[in-house]
């Protein structure tokens, strides 16, 4: 079996929230990196861009809040899933936000997962974890196709 080095990329502006989920996927997934991005434009710049200029492969997974400074995760996760290179790229939308107006635009443009946002921070570092060992060790990725 072939091992996977695509990183997770967590696309997250509060830097508790983000160092909750560096502590909880590095423990539950160690040999994968991860990546931090706290702004959505920044986010969209690094996964857009060019391959010829990457460093970095595909990622395997995306985690996305919503409410981020410039680009709002709805509108990252709409360009993703526009982009024929990372249109199968698992995205989850991570948010505090229950309003079905959100939950609902976010299915609409395809996000695979929708969770909110646990006020505790133990109960936050396990949903991180479960959140990536889901997709990253559980799911069976949709295969990349040939050319």
């Amino acid at each position: 079996m072939q091992t996977d080095n695509r990183p997770i990329i967590l696309v997250e502006d509060n830097e508790s929230d983000a160092e909750v989920a560096r502590r909880a996927i590095e423990r539950t997934t160690k040999d994968r990196r991860f990546i931090v991005i706290d702004d959505g434009a920044t986010a969209a710049e690094v996964l857009l861009r060019d391959r010829s200029q990457a460093t970095d492969p595909e990622p395997c997974l995306v985690m996305v809040d919503i409410n981020l400074p410039g680009l709002d995760g709805i509108e990252l996760l709409t360009r993703i899933r526009r982009h024929p290179r990372l249109c199968n790229v698992s995205v989850v939308i991570i948010s505090s936000s229950v309003e079905e107006s959100d939950i609902r635009r976010a299915y609409g443009r395809g996000a695979n997962s929708y969770v909110t946002k646990p006020v505790d921070n133990r109960a936050l570092q396990s949903l991180y974890a479960s959140v990536a060992n889901y997709w990253t060790l559980t799911n069976i990725a949709c295969p990349e196709t040939a050319g």
